[in-house]
């Protein structure tokens, strides 16, 4: 089970604890706490491998991830006298998550947003992202928010 979400890792491991303990299901837990998160543990999940392996293999993957996610706003907004855009934001949060050993960061853009727009926050991050730093940008369907920006 991937939460994908922190205030669903307990819920979900106490779920797999009940599991064990009537005898239903062996379920296991790698307890990611946003969908970049997940995304990461899925791609490392091997089924020709153990189950102890691939929970080992999945939480490595995971916790390599730094993530954040851009929603929509209320109102119009302005920081220390600047406007803030939707795409300076989105660029400033990705290069925030930027690490040392960072190789890869990937924007899924949701439902709410256009190709177009989703082009126009593609060149933003990439003007701030050293170029050894990989970006792919995609369509990620996701409601409510507007980009999923995934570091690893």
């Amino acid at each position: 089970v991937l939460p994908n979400n922190k205030n669903i890792v307990m819920a979900a491991e106490q779920a797999a604890r009940l599991a064990r303990t009537s005898g239903v299901r062996r379920i296991h837990v790698v307890p990611t706490t946003t969908i970049p998160q997940g995304i990461s543990a899925m791609m490392a999940y091997d089924e020709s491998a153990e189950i102890k392996d691939n929970v080992e293999a999945m939480q490595e993957a995971a916790s390599r991830v730094q993530s954040g996610s851009v929603t929509f706003a209320a109102r119009d907004s302005d920081y220390d006298g600047h406007q803030i855009k939707e795409g300076e934001v989105t660029a400033k949060i990705a290069c925030d998550l930027i690490r040392e050993d960072s190789q890869f960061v990937t924007l899924l853009y949701g439902e709410g947003v256009t190709e177009e727009k989703a082009a126009d926050v593609e060149e933003a991050v990439r003007s701030l992202l050293p170029e050894e730093v990989e970006l792919t940008v995609a369509y990620g369907g996701q409601p409510v928010y507007y980009f999923l920006i995934s570091v690893e």
